[in-house]
């Protein structure tokens, strides 16, 4: 296991030498290879590495070479233009002010005196909503190119490909990835977590009825699942959008492989979305007919399984419509909490209060399971309307992208940003799904890209 640990030591630090090298030549799209390859992996590649050297200042390196890549190249952005910051012009659109204006508001709450989280915490807490400006402002600052696009669309079909091989593994076999690598030993160590749940993890990796809920290489189910709505939106993009029939059918098998690992990880909110997408999908692409047809397969899907597993299925949703279910049930303490606290307090309490993002005492936090509470608690009502209309424009602003732009690649991005983050609403209801780093920041991105297509386009128009 030792040299297991050196090789993947070795292979990291070699592939983000290589990476930072070309970032800093001016390539922006090695940030996102960086997106693609590593932050899946995150949370494993930590854990192999501490079951291989035992160590948690190793982990500690990992986390802060992460921060650095995404510091480093914000400043190298921000900073490494050939014009002075000072004189340069700046043309902001909406979602840039908005965004901008919620980075200013976790600014201020950073240095607030206001609750019981000390100032690392904050600062922990602050640094990872900060990621999401900067994978943003990435995406924004970068001219779109199509050859690097195909190329990262290309990487992510082959990331769920092989997330789907692994999760089959873990299904055939009956034994989490998780189990494997000891994660019980680590959160006992790392994160003073004793193991919970039948297969001695946490709780998600196990359903209402204590059968396995599988996460592949991804930090949990629940993670992995959210994963699953990206790749079913650029799936759904090349599905309806080839005109060849080989390709139509290439990537309806694989929707039916993401629709298998949708079961897999055993998301209600996700799984629940994923209907939603197909829906949307048809809608935006004027194919009524196939909303017919996909509205009957579901009823068809459903009474079957109402059939043949009535009992089981029944009392699931019986039990999460009544919040009977420990999931549900705990999803309304939370939620309860949550608004009680923003009643009282509608400034907010102070920054790493709530959720179970890092930096947060989970002795003293106050909520959680729902992004937007989760943001109302720390940072009072201005933040869950600031939060709201970022994401709703982010999904307009896409679905106009797909509809107005000419060109097929700039299409794609609206296309799949749109059903991606509007995908992803359910889960953030339900859990702080903005945690969930490789689908949070990477679909961040695209709305970045989304948003600088956008004005470019506008440019064109008015030239």
């Amino acid at each position: 296991m030792f040299l297991f640990g050196s090789f993947l030591l070795f292979a990291y630090g070699l592939f983000t030498t290589v990476l930072l090298g070309k970032i800093y030549k001016g390539i922006g799209s090695y940030f996102v290879l960086y997106l693609i390859c590593f932050l899946p992996i995150y949370s494993t590649f930590q854990v192999l590495i501490f079951k291989a050297f035992q160590s948690i200042y190793l982990v500690e390196i990992i986390r802060l070479s992460k921060d650095f890549v995404f510091a480093s190249c914000f400043l190298l952005y921000v900073f490494g233009k050939n014009s002075p910051l000072l004189t340069r012009s700046f043309n902001f659109s909406t979602l840039d002010k908005l965004i901008v204006f919620f980075n200013i508001l976790v600014l201020i709450y950073l240095f607030a005196p206001i609750g019981e989280a000390t100032f690392l915490s904050k600062t922990i807490y602050a640094k990872n909503v900060f990621a999401i400006g900067i994978v943003y402002y990435f995406g924004r600052n970068i001219n779109f190119d199509s050859y690097n696009w195909n190329k990262i669309l290309g990487f992510t079909i082959f990331l769920t490909l092989i997330s789907f091989i692994v999760g089959l593994c873990e299904y055939i076999s009956g034994i989490h990835l998780h189990s494997l690598i000891d994660l019980s030993n680590f959160n006992s160590v790392y994160n003073n977590l004793d193991p919970q749940g039948n297969y001695d993890l946490t709780w998600t990796f196990e359903s209402q009825n204590t059968s396995p809920r599988y996460a592949s290489f991804f930090a949990d189910p629940l993670e992995f699942s959210a994963s699953l709505i990206l790749f079913l939106s650029i799936s759904l993009w090349y599905f309806l959008h080839s005109k060849s029939l080989n390709n139509k059918l290439l990537f309806l098998v694989l929707i039916f492989i993401i629709m298998l690992s949708f079961l897999m990880a055993f998301s209600r909110a996700s799984i629940f979305s994923s209907f939603i997408l197909f829906l949307i999908a048809f809608l935006l692409t004027n194919r009524l007919k196939m909303i017919v047809y996909c509205i009957f397969f579901v009823f068809i899907f459903l009474f079957s399984i109402f059939y043949f597993y009535y009992d089981d299925l029944w009392y699931l949703i019986e039990d999460t419509i009544t919040f009977q279910s420990t999931s549900s049930l705990g999803h309304l303490l939370e939620w309860i909490q949550g608004l009680i606290s923003i009643y009282e307090n509608p400034f907010g309490i102070g920054l790493a209060m709530s959720g179970n993002a890092g930096g947060v005492d989970q002795i003293i936090k106050v909520g959680g399971e729902n992004q937007f509470l989760i943001y109302g608690v720390q940072m009072g009502l201005i933040s869950i309307l600031l939060y709201f209309l970022i994401l709703t424009i982010s999904i307009l602003n896409s679905f106009s992208v797909y509809l107005q732009s000419s060109n097929r690649d700039e299409k794609s991005v609206g296309f799949i940003a749109g059903l991606t983050k509007f995908g992803l609403l359910i889960p953030l209801l339900t859990a702080n799904a903005e945690l969930y780093l490789f689908v949070a920041l990477f679909s961040w991105y695209l709305v970045g890209q989304v948003e600088s297509i956008k004005f470019i386009n506008k440019a064109r128009l008015n030239n």
